[in-house]
């Protein structure tokens, strides 16, 4: 649920913090108040496109921060954007993917979501219960272009006949007979500079043990011991150069046994140059490196075993494939199956939906289009079809309604599948365009049954719909400290207030009469739906 929008220098917007609750929260305010900036603010947290032209004048940026129950979205617009999820920096990108799973936005701008062949088949399976068939269709596709890729491997190998196979051989015997190691060319490269320098290296080492040897050190600790016989405040001393003496002696050995084992010998030098020589033409034609060397040789290992007995490979792999195309076939069937049956449901449903929606001339179609090979979603697209007017032929819905109708069709599938639709919050801007009266009413009732089933924030100018409001918030212009106008949200606290908003949405005024029938209507729209 969206607990919390706080908006900061966004176009009319100086600084406002929104609150909203669960069931149906519906955003009024006179003409021009700034209604839709609240939706905009929204739509910018979650991930929509925006510009330095959306920042309040004067101000450098604009900050939007969208509470959920569990996330906290935040966005920066103006001369940059920025994205943050829980404080993280996001990704536009990241941003959208979580917010299309928090928030659908339905209105005159933000109809993209039902417009697109996948929403309108994903809706369909939501609504027809065939979401897991959906799934099951998807991982048989997965498994079947899987053993798919598989055989057209092996058939690419078989293809390249006997000179292919020759050359894939001589580059293993190439490998084996190089035989690299892991880290085998840093540690010969250490170990040649040491070679090349050993005469010198023989030279200091000898000098280090020289001064190791030295007995200064020893008849420094005899003394210092013999003296902390008389004194015992010499002890520490004793015992710290009798641990240096030690130390020296084991530091001496260690450096004659560093001498004893340099080779200086050239036929040594020759051997290391000789072998970096090879790892470096292995490395060169296998990826730059020693690993990459190795796993090319794995590779080959691999690819050569499979040629040994390539043709009974081949048709294991066929007979797979074929194996896993039947199931792919067999899932993708059940589902056009349950497709068929809930498309015509939600034809029905939808246009019953449609009628008290004041579409009652309108028709409302679903059209399974095949595909021309089955896939993840199935072997078909859902495209939704509609007809505004008698006489006019039923189209496809993107191309023919308006976004007062798109809206009032997207309420209707919404009411439908409330019991399938996993979107937490709703968000419906101009749903109510064009509509008045009994329709208005029955589109108040239909929001507040989607209510009950998820949050839903509503924009409308209409009082039959704001009656049925669980959070009535007003959106209110008036000129702030300098001059200028500035837009605040707040919500309306008792049943007179909001009696006082619907009557000013009903005639433009607050009359005695006006405040009397916006009474009627929270009472009517507080009565049980029959």
């Amino acid at each position: 649920m969206l607990k919390e929008l706080k908006v900061r220098d966004l176009a009319l917007v100086a600084e406002s913090i929104v609150r909203f609750g669960p069931g149906l929260n519906l955003l009024t305010g006179e003409t021009g108040s700034g209604k839709s900036l609240i939706i905009d603010a929204l739509s910018l947290a979650l991930g929509a496109r925006g510009g330095a032209d959306q920042v309040r004048y004067g101000a450098d940026r604009a900050t939007i921060e969208a509470a959920f129950d569990g996330v906290v979205l935040w966005r920066e617009v103006g001369k940059r954007s920025a994205a943050r999820i829980d404080g993280r920096a996001a990704t536009p990108g990241q941003v959208r993917e979580l917010g299309e799973r928090l928030v659908a936005l339905h209105g005159q701008q933000e109809q993209h979501g039902l417009l697109d062949a996948d929403t309108q088949t994903e809706l369909l399976d939501a609504y027809g219960g065939a979401l897991e068939m959906r799934a099951a269709a998807a991982a048989a596709h997965a498994t079947w272009l899987g053993a798919l890729n598989a055989l057209r491997d092996l058939e690419q190998l078989r293809a390249r006949g006997q000179r292919e196979e020759e050359y894939l051989r001589w580059q293993l015997d190439e490998l084996r007979h190089a035989d690299p190691q892991p880290g085998e060319d840093e540690a010969l490269a250490a170990e040649r500079i040491a070679v090349r320098h050993s005469a010198r290296l023989a030279e200091l080492a000898q000098q280090a043990m020289d001064a190791l040897q030295e007995e200064g050190l020893a008849r420094a600790a005899v003394a210092i011991s013999s003296a902390a016989a008389l004194d015992a405040r010499l002890g520490e001393q004793a015992e710290r150069l009798d641990s240096l003496a030690e130390e020296t002696s084991d530091l001496a050995a260690a450096v004659r046994r560093y001498v004893e084992l340099l080779d200086s010998d050239p036929g040594r030098l020759e051997a290391i140059e000789s072998r970096l020589a090879v790892l470096d033409g292995i490395k060169r034609k296998h990826g730059g490196s020693i690993e990459s060397a190795i796993q090319a040789r794995r590779r080959l290992e691999l690819q050569l075993g499979a040629t040994e007995d390539l043709d009974s490979a081949v048709a294991v792999a066929e007979a797979e494939q074929r194996n896993r195309r039947a199931e792919l076939d067999a899932a993708a069937g059940r589902l056009t199956k349950a497709r068929t049956a809930a498309s015509r449901r939600m034809e029905k449903a939808v246009a019953a939906e449609l009628q008290g929606l004041r579409l009652e001339a309108s028709r409302f179609g679903v059209a399974l289009r095949p595909l021309a090979e089955a896939g993840p979603g199935g072997a078909e697209a859902a495209e939704m079809m509609f007809s505004a007017n008698p006489g006019e032929p039923i189209a496809p819905l993107a191309k023919v309604a308006s976004g007062g109708e798109l809206a009032r069709v997207m309420l209707a599938i919404k009411t439908v599948g409330v019991g399938a639709d996993r979107t937490p919050t709703l968000v419906f801007d101009e749903v109510d365009a064009g509509i008045g009266g009994e329709a208005a009413t029955q589109v108040g009732i239909r929001l507040k049954a989607l209510g009950e089933r998820h949050q839903v924030l509503v924009v409308t100018h209409l009082a039959q719909i704001a009656s049925f409001a669980d959070h009535h918030l007003v959106v209110e212009k008036a000129p702030g400290r300098d001059g200028r106008n500035v837009v605040t949200v707040r919500e309306l606290a008792g049943e007179d207030e909001k009696a006082r908003e619907l009557a000013r949405m009903m005639s433009g005024g607050v009359t005695p009469k006006a405040v009397a029938r916006a009474h009627e209507l929270l009472e009517e729209a507080g009565r049980p739906v029959r």
